[in-house]
Formats: C-alpha cells, sequence, structure tokens
C-alpha cells in the first residue's frame, strides 16, 4: 500500500479539482511538499495522511485508503482500529431507511381524513409533509400553505415528533441511496455541524435546499458532498447563521 501514495494523492486531487497549490493551502504546507509527495521524494505523515482522507469525499474509496495508509504508518493494525471506531452507519449516524411498513402519507385536502387515517394506528405520529423544500426550516414556523400532507411515521422511528419534517428528494445526486422522489425526516433539533461530520443533512444553500453529505475540514470549513460523484461538492460560506437545517434520520425509497 505504501509505494502507491504518490499515485493516490494526485487522484484526491484530481477528484477535488484542486492544482497541488490548492491542495497545499487546504494542508496548510508548503506547494513543494505536495511535489515532493507526488514525486514519491518523501510520503506523508500519519497525521498529514489523515488530513488527506478527510479532504476526500464521504465513503470513497480515497478515505478508506489514506486512513489506512496512515494506520500502518503508525504500526497499526487498520482493520482492528477501523472495526472499533468505525461502527455500522446506522449506529452511528441513525440514519437508516424506514422499512416498507413504517411509514404513510396522507393528504391535508381533508383535515378529517387526518383523523380517519389515525384510527387504530395508536403507534404511528403524523409529521408535516412539505410541498417544497423551500419550507424546510423549524417545524414551529411552517404553515397550512406550506403541507402537501402528514406522513405518518412509526413512533419508534420518530421520538420527538415535534422536532421532524418530511420533504421528498428532487434528483439523483443522493442516488443510489436516496431515489429521485424519496421520502426523508429531517429532525431539526440536531443541527450542530461539529457534530455531523460524516452525516447526512438537510443544508439551506444559496441555490436552495439541499440534502448532502457534511464534511467539516479541518480549518473549521463546511463542504455538502453528494453520493453521486458526478456532482461537485458545495462549499458553504462562512456566515453568522447555521446553514444546517437537520440530520436525515429515516427516508423511504418507495413512491407513496
Amino acid at each position: 500500500m505504501t509505494a502507491s501514495w504518490p499515485s493516490k494523492i494526485k487522484d484526491l486531487r484530481d477528484s477535488l479539482g484542486l492544482s497541488q497549490e490548492q491542495l497545499a493551502r487546504r494542508l496548510d504546507v508548503t506547494k513543494k511538499t505536495i511535489a515532493e509527495w507526488e514525486q514519491a521524494r518523501q510520503s506523508p505523515t500519519p497525521e498529514r495522511a489523515l488530513q488527506l482522507a478527510r479532504l476526500a469525499p464521504a465513503g470513497s474509496d480515497l478515505r478508506q485508503w489514506f486512513t489506512r495508509f496512515a494506520l500502518e504508518r503508525i504500526g497499526a493494525d487498520s482493520r482492528l482500529v477501523l472495526d472499533a471506531l468505525l461502527p455500522p452507519r446506522r449506529e452511528r449516524g441513525r440514519q437508516a431507511p424506514l422499512p416498507g411498513e413504517g411509514v404513510r402519507v396522507i393528504t391535508s385536502a381533508d383535515l378529517s381524513d387526518r383523523f380517519r387515517a389515525l384510527e387504530g394506528l395508536s403507534d404511528f405520529v403524523p409529521i408535516p409533509l412539505l410541498k417544497d423544500a423551500a419550507a424546510a426550516g423549524s417545524p414551529r414556523e411552517i404553515s397550512d400553505a406550506d403541507l402537501d400532507g402528514y406522513a405518518l411515521l412509526h413512533y419508534s422511528a420518530c421520538p420527538n415528533p415535534a422536532d421532524f419534517t418530511c420533504i421528498r428528494v428532487r434528483g439523483d445526486s443522493m442516488a443510489p441511496i436516496l431515489h429521485d422522489g424519496a421520502l426523508v425526516a429531517i429532525d431539526h433539533s440536531q443541527r450542530d455541524p461539529l457534530a455531523l461530520h460524516q452525516k447526512m443533512v438537510a443544508a439551506r444553500t444559496p441555490d436552495g435546499v439541499v440534502i448532502k453529505w457534511l464534511e467539516r475540514s479541518p480549518d473549521g470549513s463546511l463542504r455538502l458532498v453528494s453520493e453521486s460523484k458526478s456532482y461537485p461538492p458545495i462549499d458553504l460560506p462562512r456566515t453568522h447563521s447555521n446553514p444546517i437545517l437537520g440530520l436525515i434520520a429515516w427516508w423511504q425509497n418507495r413512491q407513496l
């Protein structure tokens, strides 16, 4: 593994669209250092290798490669360390697809339908389903005009229903995890970027609300990364307002 770091660094730069100078600025090193890495004159330290891993897209082969490279450099068994530190995603992020019977959708056209739909469904709670992702925000601020109906989620999937809203996914940037038209549940109580590194989130950008993986760089900057490599990352500007709307806690790809 250690002999292939020059090509891996070049692959990482290409995937991020960065020059040697730009990558050097990201890592707070000199351009000469990057050039020497890529020419195999010296190898990255374990700390620099971990920085490279964090720059790679979430879940990518490059992220795993640089993480293992760093662990091997310090003489650790990478398999044992990764198994200990990175349990399955469902345990880490409490993010998972909903089971097929875990959600139902009713329209808001007739409120009486809502109550009839809830009869005999004491284990389900109604979560507002928004007409447009642009309305995503605090559940306490939405109005009836924003609603397309209600998603009836099993209480086990939504322990604090007052903190949740649901929206539809548009596009294929998160495929194959999320399909076009998928239903996602946003937990608005979880908005701290420090706690959501490498988690799937809903975020507000200048172009609208998007659903992406959240990446926090060592310098504190935030970027949103698609599951599909066809879409470039989105760098979030540094502002006083928090662009993160909430954690994507659950999703349902089955059309409802």
